[in-house]
């Protein structure tokens, strides 16, 4: 009897797998940039780093903005990926239970991004040992700042619909500018300081080439989630800044990425009900 009890199982579970996978290459799965469930926060000044970004992602997402008060693991794991963005101002120390919040969505499968003052938290939520530089805000310094692109890059999508310096469509190596001017309240880990890192493009300023010093952006792996990192001088929503389409484009495709990375993300499957990504890939392994 226990011997046939096992083989059920797993003739129950080669089941669930047979048909998650014809979900996904008969119905086919696809996360929309419309139908993705942002939560976005920012716990500083509503300024004009801030405020455009809020604009930004209402426009572009399902976006509820969430509050102090919101920062709770249950309440998180109603949106597919979790933006903090704070331009204006630091927004001050998170409690313990703040923290784990953050954390506990994250190795729970789910996907933030941190942009702006946000950088300065992935050393308290025990992703980075070293402390990252902090500065900004600056409206304008005339600096023009981008991305250097990576095989990575390409291969996630991650700058689908940007142009590189010269009006071409992106290859790899290319620089990519995001930013006119200025920057937000921000930061980084220069120099490499980093060590649980993975970059995804590199960046440079003028005729300056960061590469191997300032990751542009990447990712921490945590638990089962990820967070992503996009800071230094370029998540510049601003109106100053003349390359708003490029910064905007440029998250939008970071933010689809993570959805598609994302346990608690709402996918469409050919027209039908929106369903949760999570809980069609726990169904594989579900008794």
């Amino acid at each position: 009897m226990e011997g046939t009890f096992k083989w059920q199982d797993l003739a129950k579970l080669v089941s669930h797998i047979v048909f998650c996978l014809t979900f996904l290459f008969v119905c086919g799965i696809s996360v929309s940039g419309a139908a993705v469930e942002v939560g976005f926060i920012y716990l500083g000044d509503k300024g004009a780093f801030t405020s455009p970004a809020l604009e930004f992602a209402e426009k572009t997402f399902k976006t509820e903005q969430l509050a102090k008060a919101d920062l709770k693991s249950d309440t998180f794991k109603q949106f597919g990926v979790i933006w903090w963005h704070d331009g204006d101002a630091d927004p001050g120390g998170l409690s313990g239970a703040e923290l784990d919040a953050f954390l506990d969505y994250a190795e729970s499968g789910g996907a933030v991004l941190l942009t702006g003052a946000a950088i300065r938290y992935a050393t308290p939520l025990g992703l980075e040992n070293a402390q990252p530089r902090a500065f900004g805000p600056v409206e304008n310094d005339g600096s023009n700042v981008g991305i250097i692109v990576l095989k990575e890059t390409l291969a996630l999508g991650l700058v689908d619909g940007l142009k590189n310096v010269d009006g071409k469509t992106p290859q790899v190596e290319d620089w990519i500018q995001v930013n006119s001017t200025g920057y937000p309240v921000s930061g980084d880990y220069f120099d490499t300081i980093w060590e649980n890192f993975t970059t995804l493009a590199h960046a440079w300023e003028g005729g300056t080439n960061y590469t191997d010093r300032i990751a542009a952006f990447g990712y921490w792996e945590t638990g089962d989630g990820k967070v992503f990192n996009m800071n230094w001088r370029l998540p510049n929503y601003h109106k100053n800044n003349k390359d708003i389409d490029q910064i905007q484009k440029l998250t939008e495709n970071v933010i689809n990425w993570l959805a598609s990375e994302s346990e608690f993300a709402d996918v469409s499957a050919g027209g039908k009900l929106p369903i949760v990504w999570g809980q069609l890939k726990k169904s594989a392994i579900a008794p």
